[in-house]
């Protein structure tokens, strides 16, 4: 108290205080808690929707590539077809084997169109090889989606479909759209994942499906799991992986979907159909 009567009060210190600091990190913490889980949920959304719009413009390129051929499909994988690089060069074997170099043609020339997302960077690293030739090998291995090639254009690994397995089985693969009797549930190509330098990256050029002569998935998909375990096949979006259908569309099928045999062979009746003689 001074001589006037009057006790100064202590002025209030403009800082926070220790306390104050701690509620103000608890709730940024809640938020932080509460928000993550919609923004991972939104850029999982966004890379869905970017490679759902891949999607379509592939199954664009398909049906314009059965147009220009008299309504044969694109091979899946065939031994014999002629493919070019972006300079007209042909390509050898095994490159001109897979879909992509025969199919750039139809993709406006850019195989952006067929590497989405985080696989975009991938193709820019081919891109920038000081090996032009390793580049163009690589860039034919790793698009997003992998094709259904056993069933629906063939592949000569698996089973020749011009051949002996033809007369054993039947029309067991897709060679011409009209010849798909379910072309709104036949599959042409999917989401798809493959090793790269060590690492599995989303992206492969084929797909194998569940069943052949017998189931050859696990039973579940692991993703700690080799990219064989599932033939390829990445459900990556929340447990789906995106089809893209005979018939144009695309769609995303859940983890059961896509083990369903009616989704992979025009033959089968049935989910757990397996490949055999006509009649038996």
């Amino acid at each position: 108290m001074n001589a006037t009567g009057y006790t100064p009060t202590r002025p209030r210190p403009n800082g926070f205080t220790l306390i104050e600091l701690l509620v103000v990190v608890a709730i940024i913490a809640v938020l932080a808690g509460l928000l993550l889980p919609a923004m991972s949920k939104a850029k999982s959304q966004a890379r869905k929707a970017n490679e759902m719009s891949s999607s379509h413009q592939l199954m664009l390129a398909w049906q314009m590539y059965a147009d220009d051929h008299h309504d044969r499909v694109l091979p899946g994988y065939r031994h014999g077809y002629e493919a070019t690089d972006q300079d007209g060069q042909s390509v050898p074997f095994p490159i001109n084997a897979r879909y992509p170099w025969r199919l750039y043609p139809y993709l406006g020339k850019s195989f952006e169109v067929i590497y989405a997302n985080e696989n975009r960077g991938l193709l820019q690293q081919f891109k920038r090889m000081p090996d032009k030739a390793i580049g163009i090998y690589a860039a034919s291995v790793f698009p997003s989606l992998g094709i259904n090639s056993t069933f629906v254009g063939g592949d000569d690994n698996e089973l020749d479909p011009s051949g002996k397995a033809r007369e054993v089985f039947g029309d067991f693969c897709v060679l011409k759209t009209a010849a798909a009797t379910r072309p709104s549930e036949l599959m042409v190509f999917t989401s798809a994942r493959g090793p790269f330098e060590g690492k599995i990256v989303n992206g492969f050029y084929l797909v194998r499906s569940p069943f052949f002569m017998a189931r050859r998935w696990s039973l579940d998909f692991n993703p700690a799991d080799g990219p064989e375990a599932w033939g390829h096949v990445h459900p990556r979006f929340s447990n789906r992986a995106l089809g893209g259908m005979v018939d144009g569309h695309v769609e995303a099928l859940s983890k059961r979907e896509l083990q369903d045999m009616r989704h992979w062979a025009n033959q089968a009746d049935r989910d757990d159909w397996t490949l055999q003689r006509p009649g038996r």
